[in-house]
């Protein structure tokens, strides 16, 4: 079945299931911080993923059956949605893609040079809050050099090394990149994500034609209702996705999963 075919009910039951399904699979990989640097990432990411889908299920948890049905609000579950689809995605570039440890390395070092210039600029806007300049320097020097050393780092391009070092960009792979290593279409992709972007950000598509639509005004509607199933369809796409990638990181939390939820997971 196609995402945004299934009716609200039948999706908001079935994600429930799923999200009940991924807490446990979080609880049972929790504590693991003493090991390697892609468990704690793991532990962290997964917990984040799980701890918004939970606010999707507040933000949709509606009684369809009620003559007076408001509170609804696609938009903002399409910007949950999106922050979903996202920790995903960075908790596979950092723990579940198949990459060599050299280049996990420099993935590693580039998170933190962004990390560090993101700061920067944040606090930039308070210029008299933090008076460390000598040690913002050294901090700089050394992220900077961190990566510079990493070898999948010096194969590059010149030109790459230059982009990467400004640290504009962390991750070094597209977004697009990182669904097609799952075997997702970078075209449906990009489909989904303009969809969510766009009422995310307040774009005219988000908003224009809202009348005609009856949709954005709170109150229930077929297009909200579709909308807000679609929301839950593609959620749960990822959090099936991360949960089976969980269960191959940590095989020991395979062994406590009972046949049924394997079967929600698709693994037989």
């Amino acid at each position: 079945m196609a995402i945004g075919d299934k009716k609200f009910t039948v999706a908001f039951k079935s994600y429930c299931r799923t999200l009940n399904l991924a807490v446990k699979i979080s609880r049972l990989g929790a504590g693991r911080y003493g090991e390697k640097d892609k468990v704690v990432w793991a532990c962290i990411l997964f917990t984040k993923l799980c701890t918004t889908s939970r606010s999707l299920r507040k933000l949709l948890d509606h009684d369809v059956s009620k003559e007076y049905k408001a509170d609804w609000d696609y938009s903002s579950a399409f910007s949950l949605t999106r922050n979903i689809m996202e920790c995903y995605q960075t908790l596979f570039y950092l723990c579940f893609d198949n990459v060599s440890d050299e280049e996990l390395e420099a993935r590693k070092a580039l998170f933190n040079v962004h990390d560090y210039y993101s700061r920067k600029q944040f606090f930039s806007f308070f210029p008299d809050s933090y008076d460390g300049e000598r040690e913002n320097v050294e901090i700089e020097k050394l992220v900077l050099e961190k990566l510079e050393s990493c070898s999948f780092f010096k194969d590059l391009q010149e030109n790459e090394k230059s982009k990467y070092l400004k640290g504009k960009n962390a991750f070094f792979i597209s977004r697009e990149d990182i669904e097609e290593r799952e075997g997702v279409d970078k075209n449906d992709f990009r489909y989904w994500y303009k969809l969510l972007s766009t009422n995310v950000h307040s774009f005219p598509m988000g908003f224009f034609r809202m009348i005609e639509g009856n949709r954005g005004t709170g109150v229930h509607s077929e297009v909200e209702e579709g909308y807000s199933a679609v929301a839950l369809e593609l959620a749960e796409s990822y959090l099936i996705r991360g949960c089976r990638n969980m269960l191959i990181f940590f095989p020991d939390i395979l062994e406590k999963i009972s046949p049924q939820e394997k079967k929600l997971l698709y693994i037989e």
